[in-house]
């Protein structure tokens, strides 16, 4: 990057130059941007989770709420484990399991219900690709699983805490309401495919 801006300095006309530097500088801003508001989520709807973290974290074959954030002492970070907190009992009602994830550094002790567990070096974040916000932060990235371990939802905002378990109650509710698969149908199913 400076060898390509010393060289329009040294070798073109001086507004042309400039021209050219403003260009590239609005061209990063842009893209700053557009990772800022449009943050890029890791899993899609209808792959799976990692089996490893699911064993590990006893979620294997359980309807789960998988969320990722940052640091248990930091302000947003404490409101969305309040607000898991305060909703456990809907979740278990409709038979989801709650697991929050940070890393070591933001284990710092957190007074909660839900079950809350620290993601060694980040390994699993980095398996399924969470992007960091801000280029620094951990990115703060909620989904809500099927007991197959298949992402029913994915929701990331790193601005709104609450809105992580307001989408995911919702998505719980919706699979609660959705009506039970017959095994046995299913099995026939995919020979038929």
């Amino acid at each position: 990057f400076f060898s390509y801006f010393r060289e329009l300095i040294c070798y073109s006309a001086p507004t042309f130059a400039i021209m050219k530097f403003s260009i590239l500088i609005v061209t990063m801003m842009a893209s700053t941007a557009n990772a800022l508001f449009m943050p890029l989520q890791s899993l899609a709807v209808g792959e799976s989770f990692p089996a490893s973290a699911l064993s590990k974290w006893g979620l294997k074959g359980k309807k789960g709420v998988v969320y990722f954030y940052g640091a248990d002492d930091a302000p947003s970070c404490s409101k969305q484990n309040s607000a898991f907190d305060e909703s456990l009992p809907e979740f278990k009602a409709k038979g989801f399991a709650v697991v929050g994830v940070r890393n070591a550094k933001g284990a710092k002790g957190a007074d909660v219900s839900q079950k809350l567990v620290v993601d060694e070096d980040d390994e699993v974040r980095n398996e399924i690709g969470i992007p960091k916000d801000f280029f620094l932060l951990g990115g703060r990235e909620t989904y809500v699983l099927n007991s197959k371990g298949e992402v029913e939802l994915v929701f990331n905002s790193q601005f709104e805490p609450e809105k992580h378990v307001q989408k995911a109650l919702a998505m719980a509710e919706e699979m609660q309401e959705a009506p039970a698969q017959n095994p046995i149908a299913e099995l026939l199913a995919s020979f038929s495919k």
